[in-house]
């Protein structure tokens, strides 16, 4: 290559550089050197980043041509609505109210408020039972030991909640301690005075114990009966389990031989000694129980 051609596109380069636009920051503009005349060297001079475009304008301004395209479509409006959030107090509040049982009283003193643990316990005047539970529900307590010394207070207290409150319990509880040896007589007594006045009786060895009944009653106010009731199978083969095998000595083995044999249920009630005796598996023993126990009366002659 001529070298007054290679000198030429040298200049021409340079030319073509210093017409470019150079940011107001471009390292090429800055001198190296230190003219300050303070004795530093000029390496120390901090030279910014190269070619950093600088603009007054604003993101709204950069970029309003956008919107006059055609592809562009203005974002959907979005209504601002007010949460509505419930106070935490409140929330808190009524949760707590929920679990807190009422108490007379009278019942101050009493060691079985120290023992309950899982509920709030709240004295109200002018309560008639002992503990109220919820709307409901009502408690009496009363010990063995209080009893055998006042005859008279347990039949007072269930007649003043029949007849001068004017809530209408549904579910009326008398919850005695067993603080005494020799019970027998005072439980029966006790027993008695409960059924006549249609109250529930719940008996309880120790001071824990009762306070546990209380809260029981507090934990369960609001579920359903069928909860502790029991659990009866709608399978046929099971229900013929259950009442089956209520005769002595007769297994689920013996009921699925029984019922292969006769068909059903009543074909096993129906069918003589001799017939049974043919079941294998089933013993003289067995089939003498099933046909005591077929032909047994539901009543005893008195």
């Amino acid at each position: 290559m001529d070298p007054s051609d290679a000198t030429k596109d040298a200049t021409e380069a340079a030319a073509a550089a210093a017409a470019a636009p150079r940011s107001l920051f471009d390292s090429r503009t800055l001198s190296r050197g230190n003219d300050s005349g303070d004795g530093r060297d000029g390496d120390d001079v901090d030279l910014s980043a190269r070619y950093l475009t600088h603009s007054a304008l604003t993101f709204n301004e950069a970029f309003a041509a956008i919107r006059e395209t055609a592809s562009y479509t203005n974002p959907p409006a979005i209504a601002a609505e007010p949460l509505a959030i419930a106070p935490a107090a409140s929330a808190s509040s009524a949760r707590d109210a929920a679990m807190v049982v009422w108490v007379n009283r009278c019942q101050t003193g009493n060691p079985l408020l120290k023992a309950v643990k899982n509920v709030s316990l709240e004295f109200r005047d002018g309560l008639v039972p002992d503990y109220v539970v919820n709307a409901s529900c009502c408690v009496l307590f009363l010990s063995v030991r209080y009893h055998l010394l006042h005859g008279r207070y347990l039949e007072e207290r269930m007649e003043r909640v029949r007849k001068d409150d004017a809530a209408q319990y549904k579910s009326k509880v008398v919850l005695c301690l067993v603080d005494v040896e020799d019970n027998e007589a005072a439980l029966r007594e006790i027993n008695r005075l409960a059924l006549l006045s249609q109250f529930t009786l719940l008996l309880s060895w120790s001071w824990l114990e009762a306070a546990r009944y209380l809260e029981t009653l507090k934990a369960y106010e609001n579920k359903a009966a069928t909860l502790i009731k029991e659990k009866v199978d709608a399978d046929f083969v099971a229900q013929a389990n259950d009442v089956l095998t209520t005769v002595r000595s007769v297994n689920k083995t013996d009921v699925v031989t029984l019922l292969s044999t006769f068909g059903s249920v009543q074909g096993v009630f129906s069918a003589s000694l001799e017939e049974l005796s043919l079941c294998p598996g089933v013993g003289a023993k067995k089939v003498r129980q099933l046909v005591e126990t077929f032909n047994e009366p539901f009543t005893k002659a008195s």
